[in-house]
C-alpha cells in the first residue's frame, strides 16, 4: 500500500456539501481518475480514505485534509493533476505529501483551527461591536449551550479561545479571525463568538484558513507531519 495525505480546498457551492456528501463526491473523483483506492477487507469493504476535522455545512475552506491509500505507487502532481480534473467546480486538491513514516490519523494531530469571518452590522453599533471583541480575550468565562443527544448542556468556551483579530474593511463590515482549539481537548466554533456578540450582527461568510498541530512553541502543518 501507498499512504498520502491530501491539502485540498472548499469553496464556493461546495461550501454546502455535508461531510457525508463531501466523503462520496472525493470518493467518486478517484474512481472517475481511476486512481487505484486500496479498500479495507470484510463484507462490507471501503475506500481507505480518512478526512481530518469535519466541516459545518454553509462554511468554506482553504486548508482541509485527508489521508489515502493507492494500490499503486502514484507521484503526487500527477494525482493532483488528475483530482483536479475530476473534482466539481469549488472542491480543489493543493498539495499531496506520500508518508514517509507511519503516522497518526488527522483528527490525533490536528489540535488548532483558525477562521475567517465577514460580520456586517449597523454602523450605529459597530464600535460597541468592536469593544466586546477586544474585551473577549480578558473575560474569565464565555458560556455557550451545547446540544447533543444527551440534551443541553453549558460549555465554557473560553479556555479554547486562543487568538482574536478585528479588521475595519468598511463602515458597516469587519472580519475577524478567530484562532482556538479543536479536536478532543476542546472545539471551538465560529458560532460560539458571533452568537454571543450583544449587538445585531448578520454573518456573511465563515472560511477555515487553517489547521494544524501545536504543541508548546513547535507548530506543524498536517503535511509535514506524515
Amino acid at each position: 500500500m501507498y499512504e498520502y495525505r491530501l491539502r485540498f480546498s472548499k469553496e464556493k457551492d461546495l461550501k454546502f456539501l455535508s461531510h457525508l456528501e463531501l466523503i462520496r463526491t472525493m470518493e467518486r473523483a478517484f474512481r472517475r481518475g481511476q486512481l487505484p483506492l486500496a479498500y479495507s477487507e470484510g463484507f462490507h469493504p471501503h475506500p481507505k480514505i480518512s478526512f481530518g476535522p469535519a466541516l459545518a455545512v454553509g462554511i468554506s475552506s482553504s486548508d482541509e485534509y485527508l489521508d489515502f491509500q493507492l494500490l499503486h505507487d502514484k507521484e503526487p502532481d500527477e494525482i493532483i493533476a488528475v483530482l483536479n480534473n475530476s473534482l466539481p467546480e469549488g472542491l480543489r486538491a493543493i498539495a499531496i505529501s506520500r508518508f514517509k513514516h507511519h503516522a497518526k490519523p488527522l483528527n490525533a494531530v490536528i489540535n488548532r483551527a483558525s477562521y475567517a469571518v465577514v460580520l456586517k452590522s449597523n454602523p450605529a453599533v459597530q464600535k460597541k461591536i468592536i469593544e466586546w471583541l477586544n474585551q473577549l480575550c480578558d473575560l474569565p468565562e464565555l458560556i455557550v449551550s451545547r446540544y447533543s443527544k444527551d440534551g443541553q448542556k453549558l460549555v465554557n468556551i473560553r479556555p479554547w479561545l486562543h487568538n482574536l483579530t478585528i479588521e475595519v474593511i468598511g463602515l458597516d463590515t469587519l472580519e475577524i479571525r478567530i484562532t482556538g482549539e479543536i479536536g478532543s481537548s476542546g472545539n471551538l466554533r465560529p458560532e460560539d463568538i458571533t452568537g454571543n456578540i450583544p449587538e445585531p450582527v448578520e454573518v456573511v461568510n465563515i472560511t477555515r484558513i487553517g489547521l494544524w498541530h501545536e504543541d508548546g512553541e513547535l507548530v506543524s502543518k498536517p503535511l509535514d507531519l506524515c
